[in-house]
């Protein structure tokens, strides 16, 4: 493994998808990324992000690298905007990731139909492999 990449939203499952990146690295550098979501567009309107939104991701971000630096790991830390499943495919392209790791929020089929999927989008757009971590 050469390459890591962590999506992270400070989520349960996201974490343990930090412990798993810190158990496999053996060495590879590990990246996390977080994405800060904009609000929905409407017309020409500016992509907008909550600045509270942002503080979130920041905080989180912070998160994933303290439990990783606990496991002896110093990760590179990324803060992106934009829709999440595109940014993490960007920086696992522009990284040369061999490996995206990233948890699952668990929803239900009913829900992933309406809303959708960041893991789904990413599985199907990532140019490496994909660990799911549930």
């Amino acid at each position: 493994m050469s390459k890591i990449l962590v999506a992270y939203d400070g989520s349960e499952s996201a974490k343990r998808a930090l412990t798993e990146a810190a158990r496999i690295a053996d060495g590879a550098p590990v990246s996390v990324v977080s994405v800060a979501r904009p609000l929905p567009r409407f017309g020409r309107a500016a992509e907008m992000v909550v600045p509270e939104e942002v503080a979130e991701r920041e905080h989180e971000l912070e998160e994933a690298g303290s439990i990783l630096a606990e496991a002896g790991i110093k990760a590179t830390i990324v803060e992106r905007k934009g829709d999440p499943a595109e940014r993490i495919v960007d920086e696992a392209e522009r990284e040369g990731a061999d490996l995206i790791i990233m948890g699952t929020r668990g929803l239900g089929s009913g829900k992933r139909l309406l809303v959708g999927s960041v893991g789904d989008a990413v599985l199907r757009r990532a140019p490496c492999k994909v660990l799911v971590v549930p």
